[in-house]
C-alpha cells in the first residue's frame, strides 16, 4: 500500500508539471505569433532641447551607443538649443562623427534654433535637416567665465567646424563667417522674419540670411527642408551617408526606411535626468540657491530643526549641482553667500544697519556677475533686482517681525511651561516636537525614557538654554486635548 502523504506528493508534483507545461506552451506561442522586428527599421528619435551640459552629451551618447548595439537604421536628434559647454559638445560630436549608424540632426520644429555649440552638433550629423522658421549659426565661441578668448581657441573652433562642413559637403563659407562674424541662417521662403523670431544676443532679424528650400544648391547650409519628423523620415530614406569604418576610413551606407514598417522609438530623458537638466539651467540654479539659503535661514532662527530646514538643503543641494555643471564664477557665488550672511547677522543683532547695506551691495553684485559670460547663460537684469528685493524684504519684514513675535515666547520661560501638560506632535527620540500651550516647542525626554510616539501626553519639566523643553511622559491619551498647569 502506498502511503496517503506520498500520494498527495505525486499529485502536487504531477499538477506542479502541468501548470510549468501550460506556461511554456504559452510562452512558445506567443513568441510565434509576435513577428520579429526587422532589424534594419528601428529608428532612434532623440529629443534634445535646452542647454547643452553634461546631463544632455551623457544621454545623447547613450542613445547613439544604444542604437549601435540594437541595430538601428537611424538615429533622428530633434534639436533645439540655444548653445551649451564646449566640454559637453565635444563628446557629442566625437559619438557622431565616429558612429556606426547614421545620425540625422532636425532642427525642429518651428521656431527652434541651433545656436553656438548647436551648429557644431548640426554640422557633425550624416544628415542635417531643418524645418521652416528655425534658425542656425552664431558659432563663435565664448568664454562662458567672462573673458576675452585668444586667437587660438577661435582658429580651434573654426577648423573643428569648417572641417565637419567639408566632411558632409556643407557651406564651408557661411561656417566660416558663423564663427568670425556670428553669422545667422534662416530657413524661410519670406524676404524677412518677425520681431520676435528667437535669435541669438546681439543678432537683429535685418542681420539673418533667409534661405528657401531651393537656395540649398548654391548655399548648402543644411541638407533638406522637412516640416515634421514623418516628413524627415520620408527623405532618409534612400539616402546616401557618409560613415566612419572602425578603422578610422570613410565608408557609404544607404538608408532604409519604410515608415509602413518602420519600428520608431522615441526617448526621453527619464526623470532624474530631466530634474537633473532643468536644475542646470542658470535662472533656476540661482533661484533654488536663493530659496534654499532663505529655507535654511529662517530655520536657524526658530527653535529645533524643522521641515524649512529639510527643504532648505535640499534645494540648495539641487542648485549646487546645477552650478557644478555650468560655467559659474566662483568669486561671484561667494559674493552671493557673503551677502546672505550679512543680511542674516545683521537682522540676529538687530541692526539693520550697514551690514544690511553691505549685504544688498554684495548680492547684488554677485548675482550680476554669476553667469557673466555668454548671453545665453546670463542672468536677466528683471530678475535679478526682483531676488535682491524679495530678499530686503524677507530679512527687514518678513524675519524681524517673526523674531519679534518669539521674543515674548520666551519670556514665559519656566515660570509659563513648567508642569503644563502637552502632547507629543512628532517622534522624541529623544528630541522631537511638542505642542504646548497651543504652540510647537522642541521637546526632549531622558536618555532611558526610548522612543516616545505622537500622540504621548508629556509634563513640561523645564526649559534649557536652547528653548528646548525638559519634558516626562504622563500617559498615552491622544485624544487630550487639557493643556492647563499641574499643580
Amino acid at each position: 500500500m502506498i502511503p496517503a502523504s506520498s500520494s498527495r506528493r505525486h499529485r502536487v508534483v504531477r499538477r506542479l508539471g502541468a501548470v510549468l507545461l501550460v506556461c511554456g506552451l504559452f510562452v512558445a506561442l506567443a513568441a510565434v505569433a509576435a513577428p520579429a522586428q526587422p532589424a534594419g527599421e528601428l529608428v532612434d528619435v532623440v529629443e534634445v532641447e535646452g542647454i547643452i551640459d553634461q546631463t544632455i552629451s551623457d544621454y545623447l551618447v547613450e542613445r547613439i551607443e544604444h542604437a549601435e548595439a540594437d541595430g538601428a537604421e537611424a538615429v533622428v536628434v530633434s534639436l533645439d538649443t540655444p548653445g551649451g559647454l564646449g566640454v559637453s559638445m565635444d563628446r557629442i560630436v566625437d559619438a557622431i562623427t565616429t558612429s556606426s549608424v547614421p545620425v540625422a540632426v532636425w532642427v525642429g520644429p518651428s521656431g527652434a534654433r541651433a545656436a553656438s555649440a548647436g551648429m557644431y552638433i548640426a554640422y557633425a550629423s550624416h544628415v542635417l535637416a531643418m524645418a521652416p522658421a528655425t534658425t542656425m549659426g552664431a558659432a563663435a565661441p565664448v568664454d562662458l567665465g567672462g573673458g576675452d578668448l585668444d586667437a587660438e581657441v577661435r582658429n580651434t573652433a573654426e577648423g573643428q567646424l569648417l572641417a565637419l562642413a567639408e566632411m558632409h559637403g556643407r557651406d564651408v563659407d557661411f561656417a566660416r563667417r558663423a564663427v568670425r562674424d556670428g553669422a545667422v541662417v534662416a530657413i524661410g521662403e519670406v524676404d524677412s522674419l518677425p520681431a520676435d523670431a528667437r535669435l541669438p544676443a546681439g543678432i537683429e532679424p535685418g542681420d539673418v540670411t533667409i534661405v528657401s528650400s531651393g537656395d540649398l544648391g548654391s548655399m548648402p547650409v543644411a541638407d533638406l527642408v522637412a516640416e515634421s519628423l514623418p516628413d524627415l523620415l520620408t527623405a532618409l530614406d534612400g539616402r546616401d551617408v557618409r560613415l566612419m569604418a572602425a578603422d578610422g576610413t570613410p565608408t557609404t551606407a544607404t538608408i532604409a526606411i519604410d515608415q509602413a514598417s518602420a519600428n520608431v522609438r522615441f526617448n526621453n530623458l527619464g526623470l532624474v535626468r530631466r530634474v537633473l537638466h532643468t536644475v542646470a539651467s542658470p535662472t533656476l540654479a540661482y533661484l533654488l540657491l536663493i530659496a534654499g539659503a532663505l529655507a535654511l535661514l529662517f530655520e536657524i532662527f526658530q527653535p529645533g530643526f524643522g521641515v524649512s530646514g529639510v527643504t532648505g538643503i535640499v534645494l540648495i543641494g539641487l542648485a549646487l549641482y546645477g552650478v557644478s555643471v555650468l560655467p559659474v564664477n566662483w568669486l561671484a557665488l561667494g559674493l552671493i553667500v557673503l551677502g546672505l550672511v550679512l543680511l542674516a547677522a545683521d537682522l540676529a543683532i538687530a541692526g539693520l544697519g550697514p551690514l544690511t547695506g553691505g549685504g544688498t551691495i554684495a548680492l547684488t553684485v554677485g548675482s550680476f556677475l554669476l553667469f557673466s559670460g555668454s548671453h545665453a547663460l546670463r542672468l536677466p537684469p528683471w530678475l535679478i533686482g526682483a531676488v535682491v528685493l524679495f530678499n530686503l524684504f524677507f530679512f527687514v519684514v518678513i524675519m524681524t517681525t517673526v523674531l519679534r513675535a518669539q521674543g515674548t515666547q520666551p519670556m514665559l520661560g519656566a515660570e509659563g511651561l513648567e508642569g503644563t501638560v502637552g502632547v507629543v506632535r512628532s517622534v522624541l527620540n529623544p528630541e522631537g516636537r511638542i505642542f504646548v500651550n497651543g504652540a510647537l516647542w522642541r521637546g526632549r525626554v531622558p536618555e532611558d525614557a526610548g522612543r516616545v510616539k505622537a500622540g504621548t501626553r508629556v509634563r513640561v519639566l523645564g526649559v534649557d538654554e536652547h528653548m528646548t523643553l525638559q519634558v516626562e511622559i504622563v500617559g498615552t491619551d491622544e485624544d487630550a486635548d487639557d493643556q492647563a498647569p499641574v499643580g
